[in-house]
């Protein structure tokens, strides 16, 4: 009866340790800063610097410079596509994207272009 407590008591840490080891790696992964290479497509009839790229929760701006613009953000990071706060009366802004190492973001001024990109992150968002 000793054994098969020990042998179950065991397991059950085992186990627990080897949650916490997960959680903890993961906060590591989340909490890693990278490089983001934003590239913007822009799909609309407005200069490439009618644009920015704003991260969230870190509320960084960059600014694109021949279609790139570069930020250093964590992994968790998400970075949306904004008008440049530089110019007064346009706004614009995308969905906002996870961040990845290498990114595109496109401008749709149509708003076909605009429902689209809705709808689509909709449906990746509630994928089954």
């Amino acid at each position: 009866m000793k054994i098969k407590t020990f042998v179950i008591l065991s397991v059950f840490f085992l186990l627990i340790g080897a949650l916490v080891w997960f959680f903890i790696k993961d906060y590591e992964y989340k909490n890693q800063v990278i490089r983001a290479n934003i590239t913007l497509k822009n799909n609309c009839e407005l200069i490439d610097a009618a644009f920015m790229v704003t991260s969230y929760p870190e509320n960084k701006n960059a600014y694109f410079d021949n279609k790139k613009a570069v930020m250093y953000l964590k992994r968790s990071s998400k970075v949306q596509l904004q008008a440049n706060n530089k110019y007064e009366g346009f706004h614009y802004s995308s969905v906002p994207v996870e961040v990845k190492e290498n990114l595109i973001l496109e401008a749709n001024c149509t708003e076909e272009g605009r429902l689209e990109d809705i709808f689509n992150s909709l449906k990746e968002q509630f994928k089954e």
